[in-house]
């Protein structure tokens, strides 16, 4: 059987742009992976096929030899090529490129990307993360008859969402990746502390076509909690205290990520509070973040006439002046 036209694979036209490759790779790759279709027999065949034309489509030397040549064609890129020198000075150009990196264990290691203001919200994902060259040998030497060694093979890229919990925590995850045409599938440690548009490097699970196999890029997307919020490595949460509780004092069951405890809130406190739990943050290699709890105080209601002559009473007793130290009064 002929083999199908790449960008037919991929559903885009000849003339399509670098970025809108990418971009229908990745709603190929979403709606027919193993882990939605279920195994699904035709989508899996689809979703190897998918991967194979973007490997090709995705590197600029490949694309360029199969736009020429065909399936029939040589086309393997790599180092050595223009656009991958392009992209290596260009990175050492940036130094890190913004990048915060730290080892996760045998073989894994992770880098987190700083988007700049505004947070990840916007962040253009295919715009971070250029495409992954596959790694080899640079050709054959300046004499004609040297022969080339084998090339190594091509990083893959895999996007998985997580839980809050499981960026904050770590997690183990089974992936079902395609590796050279045949899926695999493996169980790999998401370590505590990743945060959305995290890069895990697993060494040596890429695409291995002879020679030395290239490496699998997990990228991280996390979906937010309905409570607790995260800066770096500390976590925060909104906690409703009643008026009494607040001026008396009380100790309450607060929400943690490790299940719930009970803490002490202190005679007196003002709604705004940060209560400190220490190192119930998240942890990244060594460091450990904290959780504060935002003490929200709660007013009773409704209040009938007695409640307010006593509330009078006591605004009589106990005067406070709550805009005495602002720069306008």
């Amino acid at each position: 059987m002929a083999k199908r036209d790449y960008y037919d694979s991929l559903g885009v036209s000849r003339s399509a742009t670098a970025d809108e490759i990418k971009t229908a790779y990745r709603k190929l790759v979403r709606k027919y992976h193993p882990d939605v279709t279920k195994n699904d027999p035709k989508s899996t065949e689809k979703f190897k096929e998918v991967q194979q034309a973007y490997d090709v489509l995705g590197d600029a030397t490949k694309r360029s030899n199969f736009d020429q040549y065909g399936h029939a064609g040589p086309g393997q890129g790599g180092p050595g090529s223009a656009e991958y020198e392009e992209f290596r000075r260009a990175q050492e150009a940036r130094g890190n490129g913004g990048r915060r990196t730290w080892n996760a264990g045998p073989g894994v290691s992770v880098e987190d990307f700083d988007f700049g203001a505004g947070g990840g919200g916007g962040a253009d994902y295919g715009s971070i993360f250029d495409t992954l060259f596959g790694g080899g040998a640079r050709g054959a030497g300046k004499r004609g008859r040297a022969k080339a060694p084998p090339q190594r093979g091509q990083d893959v890229e895999y996007p998985v969402t997580l839980t809050f919990e499981q960026a904050a925590r770590g997690t183990h995850l089974p992936l079902q990746i395609n590796r050279d045409g045949n899926i695999e599938t493996i169980e790999v440690k998401i370590p505590p502390g990743v945060k959305d548009g995290s890069r895990i490097r697993v060494k040596g699970h890429g695409q291995q076509t002879g020679g030395e196999p290239g490496d699998l890029f997990i990228i991280t997307s996390v979906h937010p909690h309905p409570y607790f919020r995260r800066e770096g490595l500390d976590v925060s949460v909104d906690v409703p205290v009643s008026l009494y509780e607040a001026l008396l004092g009380a100790k309450i069951e607060v929400p943690t990520l490790d299940g719930k405890l009970t803490m002490t809130i202190p005679p007196g406190t003002a709604g705004g509070s940060k209560l400190r739990l220490k190192g119930k943050g998240v942890q990244r290699g060594e460091e450990q973040g904290d959780q504060f709890v935002v003490v929200k105080v709660m007013m009773p209601k409704p209040l009938d006439e007695a409640d307010k002559e006593a509330l009078a009473k006591l605004a009589e007793k106990h005067p406070i002046n709550a805009r005495a130290d602002t720069q306008w009064a």
